[in-house]
């Protein structure tokens, strides 16, 4: 039978108070639009109401999925292509010359569009080799699905026209399968990576990143919340690290801009 969420700003200050009174989870910092969007996107899916979710949400289980499902996932493969050629052509090879094991960081992924562009700008490049990368999520479900090469295939044709803009020296199709309606990823892209859960206090050590990508994130959190997303990532980056975030986000203070079209940032100090 169908359940009425009756979702309002009520409720959910209701269940961002209950995730971080019990659970330490932090969303009440999250812009209120998306995040009650999200919500009651999953509450409908499932035909919950509020009080069935939170009931539910005493499985350690439940909670995993639950923060996967409303986290922000990547909507395609190379999306602004023209990113990924200055990444290629300027960012990384110049980290490459300058270091001889480089570090890329890709924090907070829902999904793995955004780590897949990565792997196949490195092995086209004959990088694999010479960078590590790490790719954290605060689900274990999520990590699960990127390990397991998931994308869902409505997202391919989208895709495949940003690798063709990216100018890749290959056929995109080599680069997967379909199976069960999923596309599957070759795990030759797997090389050198690092995968394990995190959250936004960013508590897992990994030290000296010289570029770290979290595009699309930061217009999802209110002001405060990016000034302390900030504040960490700039503490995980090597001197001179860059960030990469969205072409819509900008930040102010710790960063320099190098350029501002597609939001690439460098560490002050």
């Amino acid at each position: 039978m169908y359940m009425n969420t009756d979702l309002g700003i009520r409720e959910v200050r209701q269940i961002t108070s209950f995730l971080k009174e019990n659970y330490g989870l932090q969303y009440a910092d999250y812009a209120l639009t998306s995040f009650k969007r999200r919500v009651d996107g999953f509450l409908t899916s499932k035909r919950y109401n509020v009080e069935t979710l939170m009931k539910n949400l005493e499985s350690m289980d439940f909670r995993d999925h639950f923060v996967g499902q409303i986290g922000v996932g990547d909507t395609e493969l190379f999306r602004d292509p023209t990113f990924w050629i200055l990444l290629k052509n300027n960012y990384i090879s110049n980290i490459i010359k300058e270091h001889p094991r480089a570090k890329i960081w890709l924090p907070m992924c829902a999904s793995g569009e955004e780590f897949y562009s990565l792997a196949i700008l490195l092995k086209e490049s004959g990088w694999t080799d010479k960078v590590e990368v790490y790719v954290s999520s605060i689900s274990n479900e999520n990590l699960k699905d990127i390990q397991n090469e998931y994308m869902d295939t409505e997202k391919l044709e989208i895709s495949a026209k940003n690798y063709s803009r990216f100018q890749g020296t290959c056929q995109f199709t080599d680069y997967y399968k379909i199976s069960e309606q999923k596309v599957m990823f070759n795990k030759s892209l797997f090389v050198n990576t690092k995968f394990f859960k995190d959250g936004l206090d960013f508590s897992h050590e990994i030290p000296y990143i010289h570029l770290i990508l979290f595009r699309n994130k930061m217009i999802y959190y209110n002001p405060s919340l990016q000034y302390k997303v900030c504040d960490l990532l700039h503490s995980k980056l090597a001197a001179k690290g860059l960030l990469a975030l969205g072409i819509l986000e900008e930040i102010e203070g710790k960063f320099m801009i190098l350029n501002r079209n597609e939001s690439v940032y460098q560490r002050k100090g």
